[in-house]
């Protein structure tokens, strides 16, 4: 009772002490946590009910707003980018619904996944300031934990049990072999949760490479047991994507230490790399079956082929695949702008069939440019992420480069808008984080926000 007394005060005061960044930073922390949290409402809690697809939406609303009223909104060429690209396509749906039978529910639909996440790019990072980033960080490491365990269970448990079941009812129906699921924790679909899981691996990484002073936990312990959740979640996922993300945030993180070749810096990265065999044979332990089956889906030549052409699809298809049509078929659901005939190959149902999962932007001149644009932008958040690693000593985030690592290749390929609800968000938060280090490179900040084209 002593401790509930002396924290309520404490959290009282942080209330009256929260700037409108602060606050902001809340909104946004709300509208993560209705990202992990809405795959277990719908699949545990409201099966079937699809419009918990959006329930994000509601407190990225309130941000958007309240960074309008408050006046934090970050005004650079990011912003008026995707202004521009907003305007484009909303010029796009209007000639389709003029000029083709595209419905209007459909349209709409389209617009939302293209448009409605853009805002996060220019307003999140106007809060992520090193103590809203740092508390930030702190929660994803402490969720690793139960993320871990939940995904360990459904790995252990059959097909039907109900902790694997989805938002659908059903068993998870992702079967590697017979019993044998791709876990996916609280969320309801592998590739939501792989974009976590690579995303937490950065995160852990980026601690480690970060002064002790520094950490989100001043306990090693604690930190340690936040490595190996992050690590075990992504080794009994039985999900390729999963472990090829946690490759990639290393790949980063070695990319890292080699840029600031600080040695310090290269041996504690050499001291994760050591401890790897360790925390993977604990995966193995937790998680036998699912922990096989995934090596098994990298084995084999015909895995291998398998694997290459979905990567060359992800990465290329929208040149080698689409029928061109300057006006396609529409940026809605269902209806793949790749194909103005209609045949259903070349629709893309991402889970449970869907159709609120479907955006396709294929084979249009503005979809065509929207594509090259997210390659050039990723390009750039990679090179931009090394210039977190060159702010003054206290504002450092190393954690950048990992996590450009993870999010540049899933920003790049055609999921960032056909699932925008979950994946659009999880990407732009993470670019959020590393936008916000370059804005607040220097504190104490000011209170008008610094547009990047002013970053020397």
């Amino acid at each position: 009772m002593a401790t509930l007394t002396q924290t309520a005060p404490r959290i009282k005061e942080r209330r009256a002490k929260a700037t409108p960044r602060d606050i902001l930073a809340d909104l946004f922390m709300a509208a993560w946590l209705c990202v992990l949290l809405q795959g277990a409402l719908r699949k545990w809690v409201f099966p079937g009910a699809q419009i918990l697809y959006f329930i994000q939406d509601a407190p990225l609303l309130l941000a958007y707003g309240y960074a309008l009223w408050k006046g934090l909104v970050w005004g650079g060429k990011v912003a008026a980018t995707c202004v521009v690209i907003s305007l484009l396509l909303s010029i796009e749906t209007m000639v389709q619904l003029i000029f083709l039978d595209l419905k209007l529910r459909t349209a709409i639909i389209g617009l939302h996944h293209y448009i409605f996440y853009l805002p996060i790019l220019f307003i999140a990072p106007v809060c992520y300031n090193a103590r809203n980033r740092l508390r930030f960080v702190r929660w994803n490491l402490v969720i690793a934990i139960p993320m871990s365990l939940i995904a360990a269970v459904q790995s252990r448990t059959p097909k039907a049990a109900w902790i694997n079941r989805t938002s659908a009812g059903a068993d998870t129906g992702y079967g590697l072999a017979t019993d044998v699921v791709r876990a996916t924790g609280t969320f309801n679909f592998t590739l939501f949760y792989s974009i976590w899981c690579g995303m937490a691996v950065a995160l852990v990484i980026g601690e480690w490479l970060l002064p002790p002073e520094r950490r989100s936990f001043k306990s090693k312990a604690m930190l340690l047991i936040c490595s190996l959740s992050a690590v075990v979640a992504t080794m009994v996922s039985g999900s390729r994507s999963a472990v090829m993300l946690g490759a990639l945030a290393f790949a980063g993180g070695f990319a890292a230490v080699l840029y600031m070749r600080n040695y310090r810096l290269i041996a504690r990265f050499a001291a994760i790399v050591i401890l790897l065999p360790v925390l993977t044979a604990v995966a193995y332990i937790a998680a036998p079956a699912s922990f096989s089956a995934v090596i098994d889906r990298f084995s084999g030549e015909d895995t291998r082929q398998n694997l290459k052409a979905r990567i060359m699809y992800l990465f290329i298809g929208f040149i080698t695949e689409p029928h061109f049509s300057p006006l396609g078929a529409g940026v809605g659901f269902g209806i793949p702008a790749a194909n103005p005939g209609g045949t259903a190959s070349f629709m893309i149902v991402l889970s449970e069939d869907e159709p609120t999962r479907i955006a396709e932007e294929l084979g249009t001149f503005t979809g065509s440019a929207f594509v090259a644009l997210r390659y050039a932008a990723a390009i750039m958040l990679v090179v931009a992420s090394f210039k977190c690693l060159s702010l003054p000593p206290g504002r450092r985030f190393p954690a950048a480069v990992p996590l450009a690592f993870v999010v540049a290749p899933n920003f790049m390929v055609g999921e960032i808008v056909r699932s925008a609800p979950l994946v659009g968000t999880q990407v732009f938060f993470a670019i959020a984080l590393i936008q916000g280090a370059i804005l607040f490179r220097r504190e104490p900040f000011d209170s008008g926000p610094v547009q990047l084209s002013e970053v020397k």
